[in-house]
């Protein structure tokens, strides 16, 4: 009696033990085509856990990590299971090793995982489904463009409703454009679907672009999101297409620009008052590589050149200019080097250079005018003046100069009236900043150029400094002697 006692006395104590939480290492598949990624998820059958800190998974980083719990009751006694799952892109087969994790204060190890790198085979005539991709050339120069066209054959037998997704690969140095074509035709055994890629490259040298892969799912869904068919435990099918390998030739001359263009530079006009802007507008169009050409610099002797940035759309390339001359100049031919698509030489474009016509603002000069008679002869219908006449009139040119000389030194010793009245009641009563600048920019005084900086900035980059006419007048009066 003793000893059946002692039994279920030890059964009751194991009964009444916490059940050792089991902890695990699972990855989401055992085998990987190029390009896919592995996700490896640690579990543990508790909520208190610690999971390790894993930055690389045999040598391969991982790219995310992602923590979940889930709670379930089974007979009444409630559950909880915690897992860490992290995301990494192998190259090649590899073991991923065992980890170590304190699940309720208690080290446990999971065991290593065997992950096999799987070649893709491309698939060829006859199989259920083809995928093939080609290109117009497989050489060309940096700047150009390839067409890839992209095939896919399924046969007429197979169920229509399967869900087909491609991906295209990640190549460096190459950018994929969608031209968003895409037809639909059908021959004897498969319906046939193609698209259409235009190919960039941003660097010369051999490029290789992978298979392209497309995903097969019998899973598919309503237009709410619902699963139609397949539910959770749908099938995936990958196939893939041959690899493609293309060369990429530099530009000759290191040239940056590849294509075929014409370039031409207009003007608002060619006559100007001193003071105002030429507007210079040039355009660039064609095709190529249009939005690698650079902004165009423009240098003028004794001219204020303001520019804009370059702007580039589907009618090509321009950029304008605002050209402010104190005189005559002459805006220089602007040239474009680039690498001629039709030739497979080097080009440059011309444009001519064109004459701007700058009329200065002068101020009018009073004038008088002799009249001189040939000698011993008498304008018509004039008197002669007898030769004491003469006299009395050289003598009293004498008086009247005398007294206009002292009249001068009197008015000289004493202060100097306010000059270029007109000019600061022209200025006071200017209306905007470019009646204001017509009337400084004449005037050629050193102290003026700050605030004729201010009032080009205002009109032809469109800043609103503010301009203090006070100023001005007080600099225009200390100018004067």
């Amino acid at each position: 009696m003793t000893i059946i006692k002692k039994i279920f006395g030890s059964l009751f104590l194991l009964l009444s033990m916490p059940i050792f939480a089991f902890s695990s290492a699972n990855v989401n598949q055992t085998w990987f085509y190029p390009g896919e990624v592995v996700v490896l998820t640690l579990n543990a059958d508790s909520d208190k856990v610690v999971f390790p800190v894993i930055s690389k998974i045999a040598g391969y980083s991982v790219l995310s990590t992602n923590n979940a719990k889930s709670i379930s009751i089974m007979n009444t006694k409630r559950m909880v299971q915690s897992s860490k799952s992290y995301t990494f892109k192998p190259l090649k087969s590899l073991q991923i090793p065992a980890y170590t994790l304190i699940v309720d204060g208690v080290k446990q190890t999971t065991k290593p995982i065997k992950i096999t790198y799987k070649k893709p085979t491309k698939t060829k005539a006859g199989d259920d489904y083809i995928l093939e991709a080609k290109v117009d050339k497989t050489t060309f120069f940096l700047g150009d463009t390839a067409n890839l066209t992209i095939t896919f054959k399924a046969k007429k037998s197979l169920s229509a409703t399967n869900q087909v997704e491609l991906s295209m690969p990640n190549v460096k140095d190459l950018l994929f454009t969608n031209n968003k074509k895409v037809t639909h035709i059908a021959d004897e055994n498969y319906n046939v679907q193609t698209l259409s890629y235009q190919i960039k490259a941003n660097n010369f040298g051999t490029i290789r672009i992978p298979s392209l892969v497309v995903t097969i799912s019998n899973q598919s869904r309503d237009a709410f999101g619902n699963f139609l068919y397949g539910g959770w435990n749908a099938q995936q099918k990958k196939i893939f297409s041959n690899a493609l390998t293309l060369t990429v030739k530099p530009l000759p001359d290191d040239l940056r620009v590849f294509g075929d263009f014409t370039m031409k530079a207009t003007v608002d006009k060619q006559k100007v008052k001193q003071g105002d802007a030429v507007n210079l507008t040039v355009r660039i169009a064609g095709k190529g590589n249009i939005g690698d050409i650079e902004a165009l610099k423009i240098d003028i002797n004794n001219a204020t050149i303001y520019s804009d940035d370059v702007v580039t759309s589907d009618q090509g390339w321009q950029q304008k200019f605002a050209i402010v001359g104190g005189k005559n100049f002459v805006i220089p031919s602007l040239k474009l080097d680039y690498f001629d698509k039709k030739t497979q030489t080097k080009k440059t474009l011309s444009t001519q250079p064109i004459n701007i016509q700058v009329d200065k603002v002068t101020p009018i000069i009073a004038t008088t005018e002799t009249i001189t008679t040939p000698d011993n002869k008498t304008p018509d219908n004039k008197t002669p003046v007898n030769n004491k006449l003469k006299y009395y009139y050289l003598l009293f040119g004498l008086i009247i100069g005398a007294l206009i000389s002292f009249l001068g030194i009197r008015l000289n010793s004493k202060p100097a009236p306010e000059k270029n009245q007109d000019l600061i009641k022209q200025i006071k009563s200017s209306k905007g900043d470019k009646a204001l600048f017509d009337l400084l920019l004449p005037l050629n005084l050193n102290e003026l150029d700050p605030i004729l900086q201010q009032l080009e900035a205002n009109l032809y980059k469109g800043e609103t400094h503010k301009i203090n006419k006070k100023a001005i007048i007080t600099l225009i009066q200390s100018s004067e002697p």
